[in-house]
């Protein structure tokens, strides 16, 4: 959802109205730029420079992938109480040798070959106005990216839930 959502803190506080008092809010979202600990995944990757053209596409669209954490304080400046966060790794593909991460990364693989073209042509002939041929040309080298086990990219998943008050006494407390 980072990029549908055009004004996150009234999102949040519309959420926040809609919950009765002590319910949770959870929110789920992947970081749109890959990550990697150990230097595989550099900025000349095609992978990288095609997440520069989404993340270029979102600034002219208006729908900024927004950075996941940043919407923790907006959690609390809306009500919200007992915000927790937690990261997840997302293995980009199969590279991982624990074996849960292995097939974590299987299916990410799988997920981006088959939506690699949706997920990119609407933004990149409409924002970028790149041809459709254009797009496909640059999405070769993304999936071949994609595939290479030598680079250990991850995609950053957060867990962020977070409490409204039992009672507005509560907030202060």
């Amino acid at each position: 959802m980072t990029s549908s959502i055009a004004d996150w803190k009234k999102f949040l506080k519309q959420t926040y109205n809609g919950l009765a008092p002590g319910g949770y809010v959870e929110l789920f979202e992947g970081h749109m730029r890959p990550e990697c600990d150990d230097g595989t995944l550099t900025p000349e990757h095609t992978l990288s420079k095609w997440v520069d053209n989404i993340e270029e596409c979102g600034r002219i669209s208006g729908r900024l992938y927004v950075d996941v954490p940043s919407l923790v304080p907006l959690l609390k400046e809306v009500g919200f109480i007992d915000v927790t966060v937690a990261k997840y790794k997302w293995p980009l593909n199969p590279w991982a040798k624990d074996l849960h991460y292995r097939e974590l990364g299987s299916w990410c693989l799988e997920n981006l070959m088959e939506g690699l073209e949706a997920f990119s042509m609407a933004p990149f002939t409409r924002a970028l106005e790149w041809t459709r041929e254009e797009v496909n040309v640059f999405l070769v080298d993304v999936r071949k990216d994609l595939r290479d086990r030598s680079i250990h990219a991850y995609s950053p998943l957060w867990t962020i839930y977070a409490r409204r008050p039992l009672e507005e006494a509560e907030e202060s407390a």
